[in-house]
């Protein structure tokens, strides 16, 4: 059994010394916030009463609740309409206090109108039945819930709803909800009596559009469902405050990530898929290998080679083997060449100003140099 905080207090009351024994016992009261933390296998096993949930295991657990449970509730309505008798046995076992029985669209009392079994799916009429329609709502345990007809929700949170229409205001013979609901959750009530699905109004299958068989007017009108949420809590906000895997999302502020950020890749708003993101936030059709020193060999003389930089500069230089020549670039110019400088290789004076070019385009010039090898150094872009 844990110590109380008093119990605590009491043992360094008065400059008292704890014992090796109270530490012991003060350090087994303390959570460890990683020693103590759950993970999700824990919580798949449901054993485990010692350790903690963090609020994002929370959020995962929510969001794969048909996976933990091995199974997913779904909503369900059974008609048995013109119905005679005392005893109806349900499609499916329902989900423990889920069951709503009408009759003829009036709510019934469970254990004064009927008894219901919920391991076999029995209902008995406490007084026989005679020709009345007979509608039961309620939720069961879809025990395949990622097959292709399955109606569940299967890893995904449900939320209850309700939206209220006055008999002051309403006057129409459709009702558009604020969301899409879940199949069979939909409940209407007009002026607190139920209406009969596929007789008093029809939803087409993923649409939040009701519509009755005749306008209705100076009724209010109640309608409940459940829809099926984007996250997994009823905060409206979530995913604004947390980042999504599949939602798309603005992040917005300076953000500080303590670990390294690894992506396949990133394309920039209004960019392409084959363009690159440069650090300064630019983007490029080359390819990333440009901007590596591997097109950057220094090994002069007898090579040239170039740098290209992420705002589009590029440094060209090259060995000079003939006094008079034309020469090709070591890379064409993607646009133009700013400067070009040639040097002499050589242990003596020249000739102050013999060194120039002419005939400069995008891929090649002319060099004569004041000797028989030189440098030439070019800057553009």
């Amino acid at each position: 059994m844990a110590t109380s905080r008093n119990d605590f207090h009491n043992k360094f009351k008065d400059g008292d010394i704890p014992s090796h024994v109270d530490f012991v016992e003060i350090f087994d009261n303390f959570v460890h916030r990683d020693d103590d933390k759950a993970d999700f296998q824990m919580v798949e096993t449901g054993t485990d009463n010692e350790h903690y949930i963090t609020p994002a295991l929370l959020k995962s657990i929510f969001q794969n609740s048909g996976i933990l449970s091995g199974n997913c509730y779904s909503p369900y309505k059974q008609y048995e309409d013109d119905f005679t008798g005392t005893t109806i046995e349900l499609e499916f076992s329902p989900v423990e206090n889920s069951v709503k029985v009408f009759k003829n669209g009036q709510l019934l009392e469970e254990n004064e109108d009927y008894q219901l079994n919920s391991e076999t799916g029995i209902i008995i009429f406490s007084e026989g039945i005679t020709s009345r329609n007979i509608e039961v709502n309620y939720w069961f345990k879809n025990i395949n819930p990622t097959s292709d007809n399955s109606d569940s929700i299967f890893g995904k949170a449900s939320i209850p709803y309700k939206e209220n229409f006055s008999a002051d205001t309403f006057n129409d013979d459709t009702i558009t909800l604020k969301e899409t609901p879940l199949k069979y959750s939909v409940k209407i009530y007009k002026n607190g009596q139920l209406l009969r699905e596929g007789k008093d109004y029809s939803i087409a299958e993923d649409s939040a559009v009701i519509t009755f068989s005749a306008p209705i007017s100076g009724r209010n009108i109640e309608v409940d469902y459940w829809f099926q949420s984007s996250i997994s809590l009823t905060d409206p906000e979530l995913n604004t405050k947390y980042v999504d895997l599949t939602t798309k999302q603005s992040i917005a502020g300076n953000k500080t990530f303590t670990e390294t950020i690894e992506s396949k890749g990133f394309i920039k708003t209004g960019g392409a898929s084959n363009q690159y993101l440069m650090a300064d936030g630019s983007v490029s059709n080359s390819t990333s290998s440009d901007y590596d020193a591997g097109h950057s060999p220094f090994g002069i003389p007898l090579t040239g080679g170039y740098q290209k930089f992420s705002n589009g500069l590029i440094l060209q230089w090259d060995y000079l083997i003939n006094g008079s020549s034309n020469y090709t670039f070591p890379i064409a110019w993607p646009k133009r060449v700013g400067s070009i400088v040639l040097s002499t290789h050589r242990s003596s004076s020249g000739n102050k100003g013999f060194n120039h070019v002419f005939n400069v385009t995008g891929t090649s010039y002319n060099a004569i140099i004041d000797g028989s090898t030189g440098y030439m150094f070019a800057i553009g872009y």
